[in-house]
């Protein structure tokens, strides 16, 4: 009896393929892809390791060797289809391929034998976990009479490695005990200094047992426990103001009244709106009449407003403090008309309108005023959008007096601009 050389070729190409997957993967630990080739690789290795162990007589004399690589086998696989530019990952599949071909062709051969090789194999699988149990508490003893002693507290690791790989191989849980040794394989790489400072801090030095995780528990809720509560110093103090922001494009007084209705009154509201475009900026602030309203109103940060998730906060208080009366809401106080046109005119100046304002809420809100003739709305000249302003005719210079008198109010969430047009020469 004799190892078959291209099992022999298999297991080293499996060998190098592991360790290329595993290079890749602590190159960069965030990529979950590399991970997960790098446990496949891990799990066709481990599987041919078995089958070539088993194996100086018949790779599958274990009875159990050749469903072991077929879960490689599909291992392998299923890393390679998430990749298939991978040319190692590929190399991979085709190694674990060929070791359950071969495994299968000597299954054949030696069929009769199969289920007593099994019985060794699990007689001996006793044998060496009891033994790896014993040489985890020789250890164990080895490295507490002097814990300072780094070479003893490597070989105490080395010993529970070798037991828990041993008692995972000897169970039945499959993928899921795998996943575990893999999780312990990458939490004693990435966690190393924080073990270290574990064991600095509690005296333990024991890494992967249950008294250094308890212990870790009991360090991390220590320090919760005294860890000072943190305040930022720039927050503004609770007051009736609030800045509200992250809001939507068609927000207006009515929808955010109705918003804030459970918390109390609000006494004014300001959207901010930009200089030069005259823009909404999605955001503003609102007043309440005391704080305790104001702090129900915070409470509220994050709930849903017309599609988006409101942020509130208090105002920062203004150095010279708040103007005593209120503003107009829909975006400060409108500039007064310029002064009337000698004999007056038929035509007005229309602006901070909402981009959504359309020739019939226009008529809406003159009505009482007098007869529109006609609306011509602004747009740009290279995109065509609209400006936001516009001119409207009236049949009569006093339905423009009427007009005018309601510049400053809101019109859909905004406060309208109307000012009296200058007239052509």
């Amino acid at each position: 009896q004799h190892t078959d050389p291209r099992s022999t070729m298999a297991l080293a190409d499996l060998e190098k393929e592991f360790k290329k997957a595993r290079k890749a993967w602590r190159a960069d630990k965030s990529d979950k892809k590399l991970k997960k080739a790098w446990k496949a690789a891990k799990v066709a290795l481990e599987k041919a390791k078995e089958a070539a162990e088993a194996g100086v007589k018949s790779p599958v004399e274990g009875g159990d060797s050749v469903e072991d690589l077929e879960e490689a086998l599909k291992s392998a696989r299923k890393a390679w289809k998430a990749n298939k530019d991978d040319k190692a990952l590929k190399k991979a599949f085709k190694s674990a391929k060929a070791a359950l071909e071969e495994a299968k062709s000597k299954q054949a051969e030696n069929q009769s034998s199969g289920e007593e090789e099994s019985s060794e194999d699990g007689e001996e699988q006793k044998v060496d976990i009891d033994a790896l149990k014993a040489a985890v508490k020789a250890a164990r003893k080895e490295f507490k009479k002097d814990k300072s002693n780094k070479e003893a507290k490597k070989a105490l690791k080395a010993a529970k490695a070798a037991l828990e790989a041993a008692e995972a191989k000897a169970s039945a849980s499959g993928d899921a005990e795998e996943e575990g040794d893999n999780d312990a394989d990458m939490a004693a790489e990435s966690t190393a200094g924080k073990k270290r400072s574990l064991d600095e801090a509690n005296g333990s030095t024991e890494n992967g047992g249950d008294d250094a995780e308890t212990s870790w528990e009991a360090l991390s809720a220590k320090k919760q426990k005294t860890a000072p509560a943190f305040t930022d110093p720039n927050a503004p103090p609770p007051n009736p103001k609030c800045f509200v922001g992250n809001l939507s494009w068609d927000i207006d007084d009515d929808a955010t009244r109705a918003f804030f209705k459970d918390c109390g009154e609000l006494t004014d509201i300001y959207w901010l709106k930009d200089r030069e475009t005259e823009r909404f900026k999605g955001c503003g602030f609102i007043t309440f009449e005391t704080v305790e309203q104001a702090q129900k109103a915070v409470e509220k940060a994050g709930e849903d407003l017309m599609g988006r998730p409101i942020k509130i906060n208090f105002a920062k208080p203004r150095p010279g403090g708040d103007r005593k009366t209120p503003r107009k809401s829909g975006g400060g106080v409108s500039k007064e008309p310029s002064p009337r046109p000698e004999g007056g005119t038929t035509t007005v100046f229309v602006g901070n309108l909402s981009f959504n304002i359309d020739d019939d809420q226009m008529r809406d809100f003159a009505k009482g005023c007098g007869e529109i003739y006609k609306i011509r709305w602004l747009s740009d000249r290279e995109s065509g959008q609209f400006k936001g302003c516009g001119f409207i005719d009236f049949d009569a210079v006093e339905s423009v007096d009427n007009f005018v008198k309601k510049n400053g109010e809101s019109l859909m969430g905004r406060n309208i601009r109307i000012d009296y047009a200058t007239p052509r020469n």
